[in-house]
């Protein structure tokens, strides 16, 4: 017998939603609450739970990425609950995307619980996705979700037309400042603030990135400042996503970065040279010599191992001369030794390195060399500076030249439709191109960018001139060493260290970018 036949009790459950953090405080919540269970008790039901979608679009997400949405959907599923009956305050509050409910929610229930059965509060008797008065209220509130997203829009384009920041809070190391108004939670919200650096927090910002520019890891940045008792901008403790954010954000540059997200429905930020920038747009809180060398160490732990505060800062750079091979890291120590036995070991002859004392003698030569290694590199600098410039200028002509190209395609298409097959695919084929272009575009720019600075003399050899290596961090030293070398070749016959390509120091990244567009 169907469980609507049975005179026990039945069971239902709720859905509410409130569409913006704003709402919070206010009644929408209880209201709907009240208006479910009261229309609950009228069909005979009562409600075991009521689901709360807790400030979420339900423009901006379907259904299926509505926390609330699959607890209910789960909920109405279970065995155990026994749920016939699912009741709502309107159409509007389910979904304004006018078709993820019904397929998603609705029509997945009735498949396995036929006799399930749905509720608005707003709808007298049973609720049909499929009448035309649903189909209705469903399409209505999805248009007024457009003409509300429209006038954002509207909103955004026309405060960046004014090189203004739209709408958003101000990054951690800022604030807005409002002259001649008291600023209370209350103020006028006509009044626009003018985003200036709050000195405190933009402190931290900056040292965020010195650390990471000498190789520490996001993570050990974080239990740094969590340790310090350094607050987040969140008031809560740091993450390495929170220093993550804050290393990759261009806003510390000056430039207003915008349109950043890949979509409206997630969060994942686009590439640089994929999204919008403003130039120049305000005060700057780092540096561009700081945040390309941050940048670039970022670039150089990912390519040879993100952990930077191994104790074989060495690693991937020891190489054995004669096998030709990178020397491994192994901890060879006996079970229930009192001392640790850290080696280096050549993979194809097995010798070895004791760790502590090749590290010795690479700290010890780098010290009584250091001035000379230094004044190498100026050397080598001046000579190879103005090769790679015009490499790097060059490719990046050619890019140019590919995207207009594909430019005068785009228009082609665009201005000759019966010029093109049905169901052709080249509208998408250009954009992937335009968008990959762009990208090699900006990393161009970037590189020429480095030069530049190298010309003017904005290296950092002169910080490296007052460095004391012993008193540097593993990560710091890996760093170093990774900046100054390609490898350090090996020679166990005659038990000699040969220290071979030099690096173009500071900006090494230019030489792997010199390398790659140069193959």
């Amino acid at each position: 017998m169907s469980p609507l036949n049975d005179n026990k009790s039945k069971n239902a459950i709720g859905i509410a939603r409130r569409s913006d953090i704003k709402q919070q405080h206010n009644a929408s919540i209880e209201t709907q609450s009240e208006e479910i269970r009261l229309r609950a008790t009228r069909e005979g039901y009562n409600i075991v739970d009521i689901f709360i979608d807790d400030a979420n679009s339900a423009y901006h997400k379907v259904v299926t990425r509505r926390k609330a949405m699959n607890e209910l959907l789960e909920a109405a599923l279970s065995a155990d609950l026994n749920i016939e009956a699912i009741f709502f305050y309107e159409e509007s509050r389910v979904s304004r995307q006018f078709y993820d409910f019904t397929l998603f929610i609705h029509d997945v229930i009735k498949k396995e619980k036929p006799y399930m059965r749905f509720f608005s509060t707003c709808t007298f008797g049973e609720w049909d996705p499929y009448k035309v008065e649903s189909i209705i209220k469903f399409a209505t509130a999805a248009s007024e979700s457009v003409t509300k997203s429209r006038r954002a829009k509207d909103g955004q384009k026309n405060a960046l037309s004014k090189k203004e920041r739209p709408g958003s809070k101000v990054p951690f190391g800022y604030k807005l400042n409002f002259p001649n108004v008291e600023v209370t939670e209350d103020h006028p919200k006509n009044i626009k603030g003018e985003q200036v650096i709050d000195p405190d927090t933009a402190r931290i910002v900056l040292f965020i990135f010195h650390l990471a520019s000498w190789g520490h890891s996001q993570k050990s940045i974080a239990d740094l400042l969590n340790n310090s008792g350094v607050s987040s901008p969140k008031g809560m403790e740091w993450s390495s996503g929170t220093i993550d954010y804050i290393l990759d954000n261009d806003h510390y540059l000056g430039h207003l970065p915008w349109n950043i997200r890949v979509s409206r429905n997630t969060s994942r930020k686009k590439q640089r040279g994929e999204y919008n920038l403003i130039f120049n747009h305000h005060e700057p809180i780092i540096n561009v010599r700081l945040w390309n060398l941050t940048h670039q160490t970022i670039e150089l732990h990912k390519r040879n191992g993100k952990n930077n505060s191994s104790s074989f800062f060495l690693r991937g750079l020891l190489c054995c001369q004669k096998c030709n091979e990178f020397l491994i890291p192994k901890n060879e120590t006996p079970q229930y030794s009192k001392r640790t036995y850290l080696v280096y070991r050549c993979p194809s002859c097995k010798k070895k390195l004791v760790m502590e004392d090749i590290h010795d003698v690479i700290l010890k030569e780098l010290s009584s060399k250091w001035y000379v290694m230094l004044a190498n590199m100026e050397q080598n600098i001046v000579k190879l500076i103005s090769k790679r410039k015009s490499k790097i200028e060059q490719h990046r002509n050619s890019i140019k030249e590919q995207l207009q190209v594909i430019t005068y395609k785009e228009d082609f298409l665009f201005n000759s439709p019966e010029k093109v097959t049905q169901n052709s695919d080249w509208d998408f084929i250009l954009s992937i191109s335009k968008t990959k272009l762009n990208k090699e575009l900006s990393k161009a720019n970037t590189f020429i960018e480095h030069i530049n600075l190298l010309e003017e003399g904005q290296s950092s050899n002169k910080l490296f001139s007052l460095l004391k290596l012993n008193n540097l961090k593993d990560a710091e030293l890996r760093t170093l060493l990774l900046t100054i070398f390609k490898r350090i070749n090996v020679d166990f016959e005659n038990g000699k260290l040969l220290y071979v390509d030099y690096k173009l120091a500071p900006f090494t990244e230019i030489d792997q970018y010199f390398e790659t567009i140069n193959q």
